[in-house]
């Protein structure tokens, strides 16, 4: 059986929809360090802060810039580098984003939020054993308010290398803390239907229907998973949301094709 497509999604905030995995992976929460507030720490915590908002729109120059801003108000402020390699990773320069993760650690090595995503960053690059190690350092942090974003990373770290029974684990444990992680949600849907467990996939699909927009991804398992089960009306629902909302797609044709034969 042909695997479903994962999109893995580099969103700048939960809820931001690139693609079928709708929950972001890298974290960009302020990164709190141990020094008292300064002047220079306050400029810092703003301009990374915009830089947050700007990434979050796709503006990337800006929210380089602004992280450069931070850093120079303050270049012992972690949270500013984190956001550094952030942009960085999104615009494909590697060597700086190693570099700015790499600060950030030495920075505040035990900050969850900053092992998750250079792990990330590791796996995206395919230096899986390395991301892992830093993913799962963040998921055994106990102080770590989010422990789903390092299962959900750790899930599809996992899922990179075709490992889907590790990956079909940490995912389960991530919806256990936060039912209505899309990312997770989603890609247990495509797993569960690839390993022939139809009803399982059937029973995530529709969590992840009821809780975000429909994307073309979601809408072709959807169609597949309904099939499998026997269900034409449930594929009917969904092959009509992709007719509506992409009919020039050809996996959209194809499955009408099929729908016809």
């Amino acid at each position: 059986m042909t695997p479903i497509r994962i999109v893995l999604v580099l969103a700048a905030f939960a809820g931001a929809l690139v693609g079928c995995a709708t929950d972001t992976v890298t974290e960009l929460r302020q990164v709190s360090g141990p020094s008292a507030p300064t002047d220079g720490r306050r400029r810092a915590e703003v301009h990374t802060g915009l830089a947050g908002e700007y990434y979050q729109r796709g503006n990337l120059t800006v929210a380089l810039a602004s992280t450069r801003d931070a850093i120079s108000a303050d270049p012992t402020y972690a949270a500013a580098h984190n956001m550094q390699g952030l942009v960085y990773m999104q615009l494909r320069e590697d060597p700086a984003a190693r570099e700015a993760f790499e600060r950030a650690l030495r920075l505040d090595p035990v900050n969850a939020e900053i092992l998750n995503n250079y792990g990330w960053f590791l796996c995206l690059r395919n230096d899986n054993q390395r991301g892992m190690e830093y993913i799962m350092r963040a998921v055994q942090d106990q102080r770590y308010a989010t422990p789903e974003k390092a299962l959900l990373s750790a899930g599809l770290c996992m899922r990179r290398q075709n490992r889907n029974t590790e990956a079909e684990e940490y995912l389960r444990r991530a919806v256990l803390i936060r039912p209505n992680l899309l990312g997770a949600l989603f890609t247990l849907s495509a797993l569960t239907y690839e390993r022939g467990a139809y009803k399982d996939a059937e029973a995530y699909i529709t969590r992840y229907s009821r809780l975000g927009p429909p994307t073309l991804d979601s809408l072709v398992l959807g169609v597949k998973i309904a099939r499998a089960n026997g269900d034409k009306m449930g594929a009917d629902s969904f092959l009509q949301q992709l007719r509506r909302l992409y009919p020039e797609d050809p996996q959209t044709r194809e499955l009408i094709l099929g729908a016809s034969r």
